[in-house]
């Protein structure tokens, strides 16, 4: 008696110009903040291979790991899907914020807050003597806003050092190569808040608004 044939197989969609744009927005992110690809993994719970995969186009992900991968970045998954859009509210408790900890030097890299459309608030924590991996350009006209907490750092961007004691702060060009050094005899710590382009357009509409609201 001859087998029966097998059932047909609904096909299942493979990695289509969507995933494409969005391992390539994963991609950039992941330069941007200078984590690596093994980082992510263990951040993500996602395999170092998929996330290769992912980034290159060649793997659709699912919504688990898409909320997975954009919260480990510092995203929301829209904007990683170039849709754009923020929750009206966000809580990130203290147990819940994203750290990542270099194992070769030690600095610590900690998500703190997205409060508006291209704009983020992260912590660094630097042992003595080490630095941070240098960051990949943001977008054109990006800066970011350096604050001191503790310790003395200096600012490496286009050969030029910026050196800041606790205290001081800073607000300097981010599409640029870049990267932070701990200059000082003990651990630094640093506030950071990075302000897209779009962040002061962003700014502008609310003002115009509101100038506009107060017409009325």
């Amino acid at each position: 008696m001859s087998p029966l044939p097998d059932e047909p197989q609904e096909p299942q969609p493979g990695p289509g110009r969507h995933d494409a744009a969005f391992g390539a927005a994963v991609r950039a992110r992941r330069a941007e903040i200078g984590i690596t690809l093994e980082q992510l993994a263990e951040a993500t719970g996602i395999s170092r291979s998929a996330l290769s995969r992912i980034e290159r186009g060649a793997l659709a992900t699912s919504l688990n790991n898409g909320l997975a991968i954009a919260q480990a970045l510092g995203r929301e998954l829209p904007e990683l899907l170039g849709q754009g859009g923020l929750p009206a509210q966000h809580i990130t408790r203290a147990a819940d914020g994203v750290r990542y900890v270099d194992p070769a030097t030690g600095v610590q890299r900690q998500a703190l807050a997205h409060p508006a459309p291209g704009v983020e608030w992260v912590a660094y924590t630097l042992p003595v003597g080490a630095q941070t991996s240098a960051f990949a350009p943001h977008a054109p006209g990006t800066r970011e806003t350096f604050h001191v907490v503790s310790g003395t750092v200096e600012i490496e961007l286009e050969g030029q050092a910026v050196r800041l004691g606790p205290g001081d702060t800073a607000t300097l060009r981010a599409d640029v190569t870049h990267r932070i050094r701990n200059t000082g005899r003990s651990v630094a710590r640093v506030m950071l808040i990075v302000a897209e382009p779009r962040a002061c357009a962003h700014l502008h509409r609310n003002f115009e608004q509101a100038l506009n609201d107060g017409k009325t």
